[in-house]
């Protein structure tokens, strides 16, 4: 029974007219759109692309490479936080730094996506149903795995928060996806000597599915042996940070220059086991004549960390390792040589502790970066460790 059935009795003995009273007047709340990891990752490439523009142009003073720094490390303490439309306000206000903009429009969310005028999902489906058929306990379990996931990101609506999603071509995923599920048909594995950008995923140990991005050059598919370049990101990024920002992906023009098969995989999976890097290792081989004299490790952040203690548990395995903004020391007997590369305005990990690590590490290498902070070094890290790292082999 309601408050207004009970009152009635009594007003009408009272025979008091009543004026009902107007409703209070409310103001509509004003909806916040959720920021998205989309959104972070729309940030963090322009700046980063504004950066690397004014770097490679030579117009990039120290005094405002030290402030656009500190912006963006700013930023990076608001992402770790939580606070994320307050870290995609601040990297955009580094990025209106670098490039004069009085504002950065926003980039709209992805829309609907088809493919030949019918839904993505369609396509996806019948994928799917052709790789069911497909022995997936022989030769072919990696690479009926990997397409089989490949062929799960052609999505309809594109999911802000799962960047191999919103950053995918659906229309040259599909085309690539109509090759390789004919030929597992055929009862081959077609990425056997395949070149090119690839988002993939790898059954590492204890059945632990591992999601990578590699890049192949076209010389891998020589006779020639190639090497590899392992590239593990920091926290808070993912298998594709590497390949498409960090220097607006530099590090792929680096290293087909060097003949090497770039590999990244999400760092947070990979880096819990090194029985992860040595399935890796095994699938590689499979696919590629692999020079294992020149298997090569670089790691940022977390990833430094994770580069060091893969460094340490596989010495025998990598010709050169180089961590940025992060790691720890590598001990072990016939580790491979080290560079270790600290940020002098970084306040996430600080370059003393970089310099630590490397002072407690056998015949290491140590450089500071001045008027760099803890995530626009990765560019100019690269760039030097790419080299360094070449000049060794087992």
């Amino acid at each position: 029974m309601t408050a207004s059935v009970l009152f009635m009795p009594a007003l009408a003995r009272a025979q008091v007219p009543v004026t009902p009273k107007a409703a209070p007047t409310v103001a509509p709340t004003a909806v916040t759109p959720k920021v998205t990891r989309a959104d972070l990752a729309a940030a963090y490439m322009r700046v980063d692309a504004a950066y690397t523009q004014r770097e490679i142009a030579k117009t990039l003073p120290d005094s405002l490479r030290a402030a656009v720094n500190r912006t963006v490390d700013r930023a990076a303490l608001s992402f770790f936080s939580g606070q994320f439309a307050a870290a995609v306000s601040t990297i955009d206000a580094a990025a209106a730094q670098l490039t004069g903009a009085a504002s950065i429009p926003p980039v709209p969310p992805a829309g609907p996506r088809s493919l030949n005028g019918a839904p993505a999902s369609a396509a996806r489906d019948e994928y799917l149903a052709r790789l069911a058929a497909v022995d997936s306990t022989g030769p072919l379990a990696q690479a009926l795995l990997s397409t089989r996931e490949r062929a799960k990101l052609l999505v309809d609506v594109p999911s802000p928060e799962r960047s191999a999603e919103f950053l995918n071509d659906p229309a040259k995923l599909s085309r690539d996806l109509a090759r390789e599920v004919s030929v597992l048909e055929r009862g081959r594995d077609p990425f056997i000597g395949l070149v090119g950008d690839f988002w993939r995923v790898y059954r590492g140990a204890n059945n632990t599915l591992v999601p990578m991005r590699l890049v192949a050059p076209s010389s891998a598919n020589v006779r020639k042996p190639v090497g590899v370049l392992l590239v593990l990101h920091g926290a808070g990024g993912d298998e594709n940070m590497f390949v498409d920002a960090y220097g607006s992906g530099i590090i792929t023009k680096l290293a087909a220059e060097q003949r090497l098969i770039l590999v990244s995989p999400k760092t947070d999976v990979f880096g819990t086991s090194p029985e992860h890097f040595d399935a890796l290792m095994t699938l590689l081989r499979n696919e590629f004549r692999i020079d294992s004299s020149r298997v090569y490790l670089i790691g940022h952040s977390m990833g430094a960390g994770a580069a060091a203690r893969l460094a340490q548990a596989r010495p025998a395995q990598f010709a050169a390792v180089a961590m940025l903004a992060g790691g720890s020391p590598i001990t072990a007997p016939n580790a491979p040589p080290s560079l270790f590369v600290g940020a002098e305005l970084d306040g996430i990990i600080p370059a003393a502790r970089v310099e630590a690590a490397a002072k407690a590490t056998p015949g290491a290498t140590y450089e500071l970066f001045r008027y760099e902070g803890h995530l626009l070094m990765v560019g100019n890290g690269v760039r030097r460790a790419v080299p360094w790292l070449v000049t060794h082999s087992r």
